[in-house]
């Protein structure tokens, strides 16, 4: 029998192991397939909110990934205990899951960062779950990191966080003016549907 312990040790690596699966796999799916390189943040100089988003993900990242070799880590960062931790693990499961529809929904206009300009192979993808939010990644990415600070409340957790939720305003308005400027009118009609996040 699978301990609830067990799985909030656990559960995190496999939801990590399987999203860097996924992504790694469209990358390399769309550059041998599709001859589309979706790593438009590594082609320039990244900017400070890329940084900072990096820096916040990679930090959560590596505290997920220490936990069961380091379990004094949680103490060292005043992690407290929790009142709902698989709750908080299937929001985290329920985060990734939404992020790889997200993926797939947008086939070959996937990008990780802001191009230089805009490629032949980037569509206005309005439809499945960009039909009911303008950026569901990014709704993905939030319901990871708040089914995190369920399973793990804390200081770190919490400022993670919130951190990646100003970041990511910051990130979404550059990415709206590129997409202004890429898809001009439509592009407008679309935000006039569809909201932000949800």
């Amino acid at each position: 029998m699978i301990r609830a312990e067990n799985l909030v040790t656990y559960g995190p690596l496999v939801l990590i192991g399987l999203a860097a699966v996924w992504n790694l796999g469209r990358i390399l799916w769309l550059r041998r397939s599709k001859g589309v390189s979706v790593l438009a943040a590594y082609k320039r100089r990244k900017t400070p909110t890329e940084l900072g988003l990096g820096t916040l993900g990679g930090s959560m990242t590596l505290y997920l990934l220490m936990r069961p070799l380091l379990p004094a880590l949680d103490t060292w960062l005043y992690t407290l205990p929790s009142l709902a931790p698989l709750v908080g693990l299937g929001v985290m499961a329920l985060g990734v899951t939404g992020m790889s529809f997200a993926q797939a929904n947008m086939g070959k206009a996937w990008r990780i960062g802001v191009p230089n300009a805009r490629e032949d192979s980037q569509l206005l993808v309005a439809h499945g779950l960009h039909a009911y939010s303008r950026n569901p990644i990014y709704v993905g990415v939030m319901l990871y990191l708040i089914g995190t600070l369920l399973m793990l409340p804390g200081p770190f957790t919490l400022a993670v966080t919130v951190g990646t939720f100003l970041l990511l305003q910051k990130l979404i308005a550059s990415e709206e003016a590129f997409m202004t400027e890429a898809f001009g009118e439509a592009y407008l009609a679309y935000m006039k549907r569809v909201r932000r996040w949800v």
